[in-house]
């Protein structure tokens, strides 16, 4: 998971790239994971929208009471 982050040092990328050179079912894995982060790189979390609108009427409730 690290080296997917780019968290590794150089010699635990070199030793992770050479594991997933010499193992096909780790280099499977490794590409799964690799897939995965890309689609969570894309997904946008927002609020929704009767959430954003008991924050403002919360706000609003704040402004009276000043």
């Amino acid at each position: 998971m690290r080296r997917l982050y780019q968290e590794t040092s150089v010699e635990e990328t070199k030793e992770i790239d050479k594991a997933l050179l010499c193992d096909s079912q780790l280099q499977r894995q490794y590409q799964e994971m690799v897939a995965l982060k890309k689609e969570l790189d894309r997904v946008q979390l927002e609020p929704s929208e009767e959430t954003v609108k008991n924050i403002i009427h919360y706000a609003q409730g704040l402004q009276e009471h000043s």
